[in-house]
Formats: C-alpha cells, sequence, structure tokens
C-alpha cells in the first residue's frame, strides 16, 4: 500500500537545507525520472542546470524539488515544453489546480507511453514471443524507409525497453532479447539493400568491459540509410580485435559506443589503445552521451565525439561528401 504513495510536492528523504550534492543516478530515483527523462528535461527544455562535479552531473535540494514538481505537473497533464520555463510558485499552483487533462493511473514502468505501431512489438516482448516481436519488426521494416524506421520505431523501443529495465519492469532477459531482435532486423537491412559499388565502410563495436549495444546498433542503422556499408562486430570486443578487424577491412571510421557515466580506467585503457593502434586513414568516433568525459584520456586528430545521433548526422555526410 504504501509503495504506491507519490509525496507531490518534495521527496521525503531530501532537506530543504541539505547542502549534499547527488549524481544522476540517485536523482533518478529520488524523483521517480528515468536518466534518459533527467537528460532530455535539461537539454530540451532547460528544466534545471545540474552542477558540473568532476564525476558528471550534480543535483541539489533545489534541483531535487523543482524535479518532483514538474514530473507532478506533467503526470496532471501539462507538457512538459509548456511548464518548463515556470517559477517553482507557479508549479505549485498548477499542481493545486484541477488537472489539465484526466489521466488514468500509469501501471508500474508505464513511464513512457507506446505508440500504436509498436505496441505488438513491446507486447511480444513482455511475454518473450521472440518470433512475434522479430516479425512485427520485420512487417515495419517492410513498411517504412529505413530513417524512418530508426527515428520512429527502433529508437523509442530502445528508450523504453531500457526505461523498463532500470524501473525493474522488463528483466535482463527481455533486454537481450530485445538486442538480438534488433541485431537480426540490421543483417535482414544489410542483405536487402546491398549497396552497389564500393560504398564508404564503418565498423561499429563497444569496447572491452561495455555491454550495451542499442546505441551502435541504431547508429549502424542510421549509417546504412545514409549508403554506407556498415560493418557490426557487437559490444564488449577486445581493443586489439577492434584494430586487427579494422587492418582486415579498412575503414574509413570505427565506431565504439559508450554507455556508461563512468568509464572504468580498463574501458579508458581499451580506448587509448584501439586510438592509437588503428589504421593512420582510420578516424575513430566515440559515441554516447556522457562519452565526452573520456576525451582527456583519448586524444587524437582522428578521435571524433558524438554526443547525439545528430553529430553522427553530421560526421556522415561531412565522410559521404569527401568520398566523391
Amino acid at each position: 500500500m504504501l509503495d504506491n504513495i507519490r509525496f507531490l510536492s518534495y521527496p521525503w528523504t531530501v532537506s530543504p537545507e541539505s547542502s549534499v550534492h547527488y549524481p544522476i543516478r540517485a536523482a533518478a530515483k529520488l524523483t521517480g525520472l528515468s536518466i534518459d527523462t533527467l537528460r532530455a528535461w535539461e537539454r530540451r527544455y532547460q528544466a534545471v542546470t545540474p552542477l558540473r562535479a568532476e564525476r558528471g552531473r550534480a543535483y541539489d535540494a533545489g534541483h531535487i524539488r523543482r524535479l518532483v514538481l514538474l514530473r507532478d505537473v506533467v503526470d496532471r497533464g501539462h507538457a512538459i515544453g509548456q511548464v518548463a520555463s515556470l517559477e517553482n510558485s507557479e508549479l505549485e499552483e498548477l499542481l493545486a489546480g484541477p488537472a489539465e487533462v484526466p489521466r488514468t493511473p500509469k501501471p508500474a514502468g508505464a513511464g513512457q507511453e507506446v505508440s500504436d505501431g509498436l505496441q505488438p512489438v513491446v507486447a511480444a516482448i513482455e511475454s518473450f514471443d521472440y518470433a512475434t516481436a522479430n516479425a512485427q519488426l520485420g512487417r515495419l521494416a517492410a513498411l517504412l524507409p529505413v530513417r524512418e524506421l530508426v527515428g520512429e520505431v527502433v529508437l523509442p523501443l530502445m528508450r523504453l525497453v531500457g526505461d523498463r529495465w532500470r524501473e525493474g519492469t522488463l528483466t535482463v532477459a527481455q533486454e537481450h532479447m530485445t538486442s538480438a531482435i534488433l541485431r537480426n532486423l540490421l543483417g535482414g537491412l544489410v542483405r536487402l539493400r546491398a549497396p552497389s559499388g564500393q560504398p564508404p565502410r564503418l565498423l561499429f563495436a563497444t569496447p572491452s568491459g561495455e555491454l550495451h549495444e542499442f546505441g551502435i546498433l541504431a547508429a549502424a542503422l542510421l549509417a546504412l540509410a545514409s549508403g554506407f556499408d556498415a560493418l557490426y562486430l557487437g559490444p564488449n570486443l577486445p581493443a586489439r580485435e577492434i584494430v586487427a578487424a579494422a587492418e582486415r577491412t579498412s575503414p574509413q571510421a570505427v565506431v565504439l559506443g559508450i554507455k556508461t557515466s563512468e568509464p572504468d580506467p580498463v574501458t579508458i585503457e581499451e580506448l587509448r589503445l584501439v586510438a592509437s593502434k588503428l589504421p593512420k586513414r582510420t578516424e575513430l568516433w566515440l559515441g554516447g552521451s556522457e562519452v565526452r568525459k573520456a576525451l582527456p584520456s583519448v586524444r587524437g586528430g582522428r578521435v571524433f565525439i558524438l554526443e547525439d545521433f545528430g553529430e553522427l548526422d553530421v560526421h556522415l555526410a561531412r565522410l559521404k561528401t569527401g568520398s566523391r
């Protein structure tokens, strides 16, 4: 019973006078918001401006209070884009008044709405029905251009599965099954869209210790949609294997995804090794919203940081223009 109680104005675990600063994972737990949602609210709407500590974002009690207010206002039907600029006192007034749109309570783990097109895929993943999820994604792939498929199907599915895994409403096994289905989707698209001639090649992987592959899967699909030859090697690949593959296949760039906000020393050392040993003509692209934290340890004229898919598109266009 107590688990269903939601505190509307302030999380009881944080004192307004507290000088403690909370990392993003702690802020997510205190506010009930996913890490992806926190980042999106900060970047798109400037809802809060966290401090920049040595180990990443840091939130004080004021930030937590404001995020909880925004969370509850959004839950009452207001769009975040319309309320993110309001003062706290204005948010409290909205909470005191009637809800903007009557809503039925969301079930656990339903922090993100599922589009009609994705509903059958998500339902199949929830029930461990690999064949149905695979078939439904295949149907969508046949209907949509690849770039639209990535933007409207693949990325929303990745975010939803990631959020629900963090909330505990989807298991690690279901996340792994989703990765397997998306790898199959990529393989099918590679077969169907075999490029003519010798298009520029990109190699996709994650370094040793990095098990999350959603980012590089999406990046490989976007590269394929842009006319590149996407060589996908998967997650958790030792640096020497990445370098050996690059030496044999001569890609224009090696794209490595890093999900964690705090790369461990092993990962940093692996990145240094890749950066130093890649063929001279091969660039190294490091992708991930938190990857810039690895930059002081991984330098070089051929190392590029891609914090989002917009930056990936910029570099894809640069390579494609240069290859003509």
